[in-house]
């Protein structure tokens, strides 16, 4: 992307480009002796192997520069740089690596570095192939055929069934045949490429033999169906996405048990789902039986649920009601990441509840018996990465004095104190190895660029891996900041972004990229600092301070802390930002008189508009991207709102239309009109504006969905900069 600003399009990409380094992607041996890994620039790349006993280290192959013939000869091309011509592997043999380059697979021998081209299969029938998955409320998204255990079979979704396809020959056969786009079959599937590498949360879908498939029928028919145009054809097209509204029909979810055999369908006895969200969390290892997990429509009450997959029968195992909600939405409805967790020998349930206040692993047993609370204190779990005989390995917020450095840990499952795996301050995360014995930690701050090692379970040092070259990044180091929300005790957590040539003797315009949903937690913890704090590292270097921060109402501290959006989504927004703008002028001596600038997309579109709204004495200048401003017009506002019809004064508080009226900030008003949830939100607050008599600027972006492609992402940053540029004195 080029918007024609160097220092903006310098950091838009992110800071891993411009400190290469610092992260691996890690390969594991069939026979768990050896981790392998690239490291180096692109230009430059080097290839390692870690003993995972000894920690002790070597090249990947004997010589880089016979290797790069080798592979010049097979491939009839001189690959490119001067190093490896590939980012990762993955291990065909104990002594054998694949790779590939461009679009050839090649096999590499590691003792003799020896290279043979390798072919996909007749036709390609084993290298797994795209289609389209469904998603609830936005487009359909590309996702790769699902490999059965053993790799026999791989698994797709058409004109709503599910069909396989055999990796041996490539016949391909449908598992289900009444599904309909309206009430199609889905499975759950994570990145497989993410997956293989312990990358990725997992989720349940093939049995442990593969031999069946866990599966959704989602019903459709009657939730809204919102129009989404294409202008762009040569005839214009319509169409229809299912998007579920608040208070409105929600899609009925049924779970099923498909066999690859032959066999009928079972379909799992739940009862009515009618305003359920029900997810199959785990398989039994005796791949019969499965958990799962089944919430109320308003994320209070969760039913954990042991099914025979031959019968359909189901029986309870607990369940768990909370005064709010008792999962994040998104979480549960995008990801399946439901916080539920299998022992290995299946006999035991770990699950995560926020029931002491803050989010803590409990054991129970398959009868549903409380047998044990693992973790305690006033800091929250953060997720469960691996668990085997003994221990569970997990990361947590366990630093309280640093409370969004994620930690990694682990507790015995028959009871103990925590151990903390890790003491560098930053945020820390963890693959493991499949054996379970070293795993690899990769840990960073906001200034501090990322490291990884090697570990041996109990958090002993075996062995550096790769530190991220900073020689080229020539910038100002981001810094985190403190301050106090609106209630003057509770302390909140930002980030402030600098010109790469900042000087401390001029004076600066401040600028706030909000984004304030329940879901995320928006201000950066670590070098990769997400798409949220890219745009503001970006927007700094146009000459402006950028901070983000998160008020209360988001996630990652106390069940109190997020629970201040329960019923009022605004509580914790206009205040806490606008009180965080204020102290940030007091504080920095470098920050010009002007007012405060926001800029925001998705629901930081909504938060951007209400600040400038609300607080025109902090806030002079509002930027919203694919907002969406209407409360009513989506099903995610639920589970914090509850349903409008039973919390009326919640959904009326949380409307932005009527502060139109009394609007006075210059504004710029963007979104892609095919962004179907957004866009009518975005043309109704166009429309209310100008029958206010407000003047502001309405950036159309042609085709584009909720995320902007490249060409037309540099387009709204150049009217972002000369909208800026217009409304923000320079210092």
């Amino acid at each position: 992307m080029s918007t024609g600003h160097d220092g903006f399009d310098r950091f838009f990409g992110g800071l891993d480009r411009l400190a290469p380094g610092g992260t691996v992607v890690p390969a594991w041996s069939p026979d768990a002796r050896w981790l392998a890994f690239i490291d180096g620039p692109a230009d430059d790349r080097q290839g390692w192997l870690a003993d995972c006993a000894s920690g002790e280290r070597k090249p990947l192959v004997p010589d880089v520069s016979s290797l790069r013939e080798s592979i010049r000869h097979l491939t009839g091309e001189t690959p490119a740089g001067r190093g490896l011509p590939f980012d990762h592997v993955i291990f065909a043999a104990d002594a054998q690596v694949e790779a590939r380059v461009g679009g050839v697979r090649v096999r590499i021998e590691l003792d003799s570095g020896k290279a043979e081209r390798l072919a996909d299969g007749e036709e390609g029938s084993v290298t797994p192939r795209e289609f389209l998955r469904p998603r609830p409320l936005i487009d359909p998204a590309e996702a790769r055929e699902l490999a059965s255990p053993g790799g026999a079979l791989l698994a797709s979704m058409a004109d709503g069934n599910v069909v396989v396809r055999s990796t041996i020959d490539g016949r391909v056969s449908s598992l289900t045949s009444d599904g309909t786009p309206e009430h199609d079959y889905r499975f759950d599937l994570v990145d497989s490429g993410l997956a293989s590498l312990g990358m990725a949360f997992p989720v349940c879908n093939w049995s442990p033999d593969g031999s069946r498939l866990a599966v959704s029928r989602v019903d459709s028919r009657g939730v809204h169906r919102a129009p989404q145009v294409h202008y762009l054809n040569r005839e214009e097209e319509v169409v229809h996405r299912y998007c579920a509204q608040a208070g409105g029909q929600l899609e009925r979810t049924t779970l099923h048990v498909l066999d690859v055999f032959g066999r009928p369908a079972v379909q799992l006895d739940l009862g009515d789902t009618t305003d359920t969200y029900p997810v199959p969390a785990a398989w039994l290892p005796d791949g019969r039986h499965l958990i799962v997990f089944v919430m109320s429509r308003d994320c209070r009450r969760i039913d954990v649920v042991l099914a025979d997959a031959q019968t359909g029968a189901t029986r309870p195992i607990f369940r768990e009601v909370g005064d709010s909600f008792l999962r994040i939405h998104h979480d549960v409805y995008y990801a399946s990441k439901i916080g539920l967790f299998l022992t290995p020998d299946g006999a035991h349930v770990l699950w995560l509840s926020e029931r002491s206040g803050w989010k803590h692993l409990y054991l129970y047993d398959l009868e549903g018996t409380l047998v044990r609370q693992l973790t305690d204190g006033e800091w929250p779990v953060d997720y469960v990465h691996h668990v085997d005989d003994d221990h569970v390995y997990f990361t947590a917020h366990i630093d309280t004095d640093r409370p969004y450095d994620t930690h990694l840990a682990r507790v015995r499952l028959d009871g103990g104190p925590v151990e903390q795996l890790t003491s560098d301050p930053g945020a820390h995360s963890m693959v493991m190895a499949p054996r379970g014995d070293v795993l690899v930690d990769t840990w960073s701050t906001v200034a501090t660029a990322p490291r990884s090692v090697l570990r041996s379970v109990d958090g002993s040092l075996l062995a550096e891996l790769s530190t991220a070259d900073t020689s080229g990044l020539a910038w100002t180091p981001t810094q985190e900041f403190t301050v106090l929300a609106a209630d003057g005790e509770t302390e909140l957590w930002g980030a402030v972004f600098f010109p790469a040539d900042f000087d401390e003797t001029r004076t600066y315009p401040l600028v706030e990229y909000v984004y304030g949903g329940p879901q995320w937690v928006a201000a950066p913890h670590s070098f990769d600092y997400g798409a949220f704090g890219r745009h503001a590292h970006a927007l700094a270097q146009l000459g402006y301070i950028v901070f983000v921060v998160d008020g209360r109402g988001t996630p990652g501290r106390s069940k109190a802390f997020h629970d201040v959006v329960y019923g009022d989504w605004t509580a914790g927004l206009v205040p806490d930002h606008a009180a965080a703008a204020l102290q940030l002028k007091e504080r920095y001596s470098f920050l010009s008189e002007s007012p405060v600038a926001v800029i925001g997309y998705s629901w930081g579109g909504y938060a951007a508009f209400r600040l400038a709204a609300e607080r025109p004495d902090v806030y002079g200048a509002a930027v919203s991207l694919a907002a969406g401003f209407d409360p009513y017009s989506l099903v995610l506002y639920e589970c914090y709102l509850g349903l409008p019809q039973a919390n009326p004064q919640a959904y009326r508080k949380a409307e932005t239309y009527p502060l139109a009226h009394s609007f006075a900030s210059p504004f710029l008003l963007a979104c892609g009109s095919a962004d179907h949830p957004q866009w009518p939100d975005v043309m109704k607050m166009s429309e209310t504006l100008i029958r206010a008599g407000k003047e502001h600027e309405f950036v159309v972006l042609p085709g584009q969905i909720h995320a902007l492609d490249a060409v037309h992402a540099a387009y709204f940053w150049r009217k972002v900069r000369t909208f800026l540029a217009a409304h923000l004195a320079a210092g």
